[in-house]
């Protein structure tokens, strides 16, 4: 298995909502509860079978848990993907989970409470674009 500094997935993608565009209906995964907001979605991507944050990308998922640390009011919901070529849904799903665990660590060490961390592993369940991913999706409460 390579490690995420020899082959990496790209650049991850934070997107923040844009009032003037029009809004899509997110999936029921990831749609916010009565009394939250959708904040921001930072992507993560990751190469295929690998489940170590690239080195490129750690910054970014940093500077999250530095946003979420300042503002108590913010949670976050970790949307784990991966792929599978042998069509393994379990395997999917486990390698998925793995991802979004480091991601977690990753923000607890940035001083995000786990209280404030949901994770889901939807393995292969993805609908288009690249499942090899994670996308961390910050509410506010």
């Amino acid at each position: 298995m390579k490690s995420a500094q020899q082959e990496s997935a790209g650049p991850a993608a934070f997107v923040l909502p844009d009032k003037q565009q029009t809004a899509a209906v997110p999936p029921p995964s990831q749609t916010p509860g009565p009394d939250e907001e959708v904040t921001a979605t930072l992507t993560v991507p990751f190469a295929a079978g690998i489940t170590d944050i690239d080195v490129g990308n750690q910054g970014l998922v940093k500077d999250l848990a530095s946003r979420l640390s300042a503002d108590k009011s913010l949670r976050v919901q970790l949307m784990a993907y991966a792929s599978d070529p042998e069509k393994n849904t379990s395997k999917a799903r486990r390698l998925s989970l793995d991802r979004a665990i480091a991601i977690r660590n990753l923000l607890t060490e940035g001083g995000v409470e786990r209280t404030r961390i949901e994770v889901r592993a939807l393995g292969d369940q993805g609908e288009g674009g690249n499942l090899d991913r994670v996308d961390a999706v910050t509410v506010k409460r």
